[in-house]
């Protein structure tokens, strides 16, 4: 499954240059939220562009 996620990541930082280059210093949990945040909106835009492309 390591492998899976790994190439689930090397897919959306291939598509997402914001994710190449994220430095977020996490020292609050407020901090953490915005990453994963990100990540999250990143994921769904990936899937909207894969849905939009096959149709």
């Amino acid at each position: 499954i390591r492998v899976r996620v790994e190439h689930a990541f090397a897919a959306l930082k291939g598509r997402f240059q914001s994710l190449r280059e994220l430095r977020l210093k996490v020292t609050r949990d407020e901090d953490l939220h915005v990453a994963i945040y990100w990540i999250m909106c990143c994921m769904i835009l990936h899937n909207m562009i894969i849905r939009f492309e096959s149709d």
